[in-house]
């Protein structure tokens, strides 16, 4: 039993360290009954993983398991490109509109 024990243990921290470091933002814009919800990463490895996170958003989406008026970007904001809230909002509707349905 403890030869299953230890080894779990030892994963789970791996997993929480991992978890420590991600800070991807999420934000939604409401644009009269359809959302748009932007994972934004302010690094080039945080916004690899907003890419997942909406790629994931979207596939569970296209499997009917997420609203289907609500669609997912990811959004780069590294140090050089800092944007205001108004700036955000409007780089995650622009990003929608040009991604294909």
């Amino acid at each position: 039993m403890k030869r299953l024990i230890i080894p779990a243990v030892v994963a789970l921290g791996f997993a929480c360290i991992g978890q420590a470091n991600a800070a991807v933002e999420t934000y939604t814009v409401d644009l009269n009954g359809y959302a748009i919800v932007g994972f934004v990463g302010s690094t080039p490895e945080d916004f690899a993983r907003a890419q997942q996170q909406a790629n994931g958003w979207e596939v569970q989406r296209h499997l009917m398991l997420k609203p289907q008026s609500m669609k997912a970007v990811a959004i780069n904001q590294s140090e050089n490109t800092a944007m205001t809230r108004d700036e955000l909002r409007s780089a995650i509707i622009a990003a929608a509109l040009a991604k294909v349905p």
